[in-house]
């Protein structure tokens, strides 16, 4: 039988956003952006006629739901439940079981796993269409590897929600750990997971998958790019699955280049092109973190941190009026002076001289390890560290070598200049 559903994960309603200031105009957008974002999956339920959401944990940013939230989330799934459309939870460590006061009751419709691993037959006219298991985290942190509770129970496409940190994910808490070794050892079809918010699929056997949609809203400027859920379609046990965006605010990391500029006229119109290309679709407002790079005269002039300031407070003001509204979170100017490095090595002197000697001693493994090992406090310092349990590193860089000598050259440069 053909079926199809929607799974979302990770919607952190009424989170507090990262980087945007209280005297925004757009701080309302950016409240209001988790809620929205949850209400365009549902209205993608109702579009695509689905038959059941999943909603793999973290469906609140705080243990103590806010009532808001708890409000809007009711609301929303109450449009499932008069639809037909049936939806299955669990909850992550930002949303655990134990911070649930049970004061507000959720549809019929809904099923909320527990503690305790479960499994729960979705039926069409009679018959078993597929099976939904779960398991919620009763606290905030989970340590167990969850995975191994789920098991195929009979034939049928059969669905593993749970809340997971697949493969050790960087940047994630390390909650119910599991491998892909873990997850195709159970035999499921589809793995519905939570907790990283970076959209991913993994192929397993037998034309399994396991499925990160990504959280529906970036929260903040390491979150960019569309942001959304998975509508997954099911014919002959195999799954189609399309990404759908739903975020109403985007964030961007933009880079702009100063090789070329001469002027700050041209740089602002850089700056504006950049911003405009990269927000042109139409949503509640963007949020952008620029970034000078390369090499480029106006370096010297934008050295000074008032000169920087300077110029993203007309950035900001600029990007503000436009429509969509642009927040700029921040501008950030990595740039280096401009200047030849190859024409200072072969033109001699002290520079030349300082980028020689880092360029052969780059080369030299004895002479790394010997510039390495010369010092004594460095050697102090890597005993320390390693009895606090920190990971250092054995092996020096050619490359912190040779960017160490540019570096100098480039202050010596600056210093020189007019």
């Amino acid at each position: 039988m053909r079926f199809s559903f929607v799974h979302a994960a990770d919607l952190h309603l009424d989170t507090p956003f990262r980087g945007v200031p209280v005297e925004s105009a757009l701080l309302g957008a950016f409240q209001q952006a988790t809620f929205r974002a949850f209400t365009r999956i549902v209205d993608v339920c109702l579009r695509e006629r689905v038959t059941f959401l999943l909603l793999a944990g973290d469906l609140f940013d705080l243990k103590d739901r806010s009532v808001r939230a708890r409000l809007a989330l009711r609301r929303e799934l109450e449009r499932l439940h008069a639809a037909g459309i049936q939806t299955f939870i669990v909850h992550g460590n930002h949303d655990p079981l134990s911070g649930d006061r049970g004061t507000l009751a959720l549809p019929d419709s809904v099923k909320v796993f527990g503690a305790a691993w479960e499994e729960v037959e979705v039926r069409r006219d009679g018959q078993v269409l597929c099976r939904v298991q779960g398991v919620s985290y009763p606290d905030v942190e989970v340590r167990e590897n969850l995975s191994a509770r789920f098991h195929r129970t009979a034939p049928g496409f059969t669905v593993g929600l749970l809340h997971a940190n697949l493969g050790g994910a960087e940047g994630h808490a390390n909650y119910a750990p599991c491998t892909l070794e873990d997850l195709a050892a159970r035999g499921l079809d589809y793995w519905a997971l939570g907790h990283v918010h970076t959209r991913a699929e993994y192929p397993l056997p037998n034309g399994a998958v396991a499925v990160y949609p990504g959280n529906p809203q970036g929260r903040h400027v390491n979150e960019t790019g569309a942001r959304g859920c998975v509508l997954v379609e099911v014919e002959e046990g195999r799954s189609r699955r399309r990404f759908v965006p739903v975020d109403r605010v985007r964030w961007h990391r933009l880079e702009v280049s100063l090789a070329g500029i001469g002027s700050l006229d041209a740089l602002l119109a850089a700056l504006v092109e950049r911003v405009d290309g990269a927000c042109a679709e139409t949503l509640d407002g963007h949020a952008v973190r620029l970034t000078l790079v390369g090499r480029g005269p106006l370096h010297r002039e934008l050295s000074s941190p008032e000169a920087l300031a300077q110029l993203e407070a007309e950035l900001r003001e600029q990007f503000a009026q436009r429509h969509p509204p642009v927040l700029l979170e921040s501008l950030r100017d990595t740039s280096r002076p401009e200047l030849d490095l190859v024409a200072a090595r072969l033109g001699g002197g002290f520079a030349g001289t300082l980028l020689a000697e880092a360029e052969a001693t780059s080369a030299d493994p004895a002479a790394l390890e010997a510039l390495w090992d010369e010092s004594a406090e460095l050697r102090a310092l890597r005993l320390r560290l390693r009895r606090l349990g920190v990971d250092v590193l054995e092996t020096p860089q050619a490359a912190w070598v040779s960017q160490a000598g540019a570096r100098l050259v480039e202050a010596l440069h600056e210093e020189d200049g007019p």
